[in-house]
């Protein structure tokens, strides 16, 4: 598409060029017109060619636009798809680890509960 829309720039300008050469000659106004009618085939195959690129390019730009929203449905999609399997694989091991963090946290507390007893030495030293 890129190398479309270059051509068709170069094929514009150099209408444009052509265009203003034959305007700012320095010639007569019926020397002009002359080279203008025996050039007027020439100019609207011109102009009929650049019409059709540009349509060429219009065409190809509507299509990739609807390539590229089929595709950002489809990677959507995809996307979600993947994300669901992928919860309904951790799940169990989401509860597993739920399970071993409040076994942990129980073994935490019986282990403070045992630490802050005094022993029985602690407590004849204390007497």
């Amino acid at each position: 598409m890129k190398v479309k829309s270059l051509l068709l720039g170069i094929l514009t300008g150099t209408i444009v060029a052509g265009a203003g050469t034959l305007l700012s000659t320095p010639a007569s106004g019926k020397d002009l017109r002359k080279r203008i009618l025996e050039n007027k085939e020439e100019i609207l195959a011109i102009l009929n060619e650049i019409k059709g690129k540009a349509m060429d390019v219009k065409n190809e730009a509507l299509s990739a636009t609807l390539t590229s929203k089929e595709s950002v449905k489809a990677f959507t999609s995809e996307v979600k798809t993947l994300m669901e399997n992928w919860k309904q694989d951790i799940q169990p091991h989401k509860e597993e680890i739920q399970h071993r963090i409040s076994e942990i946290e129980g073994a935490i507390q019986e282990l403070e509960g045992v630490v802050s007893k005094p022993t029985s030495a602690e407590k004849e030293n204390n007497k």
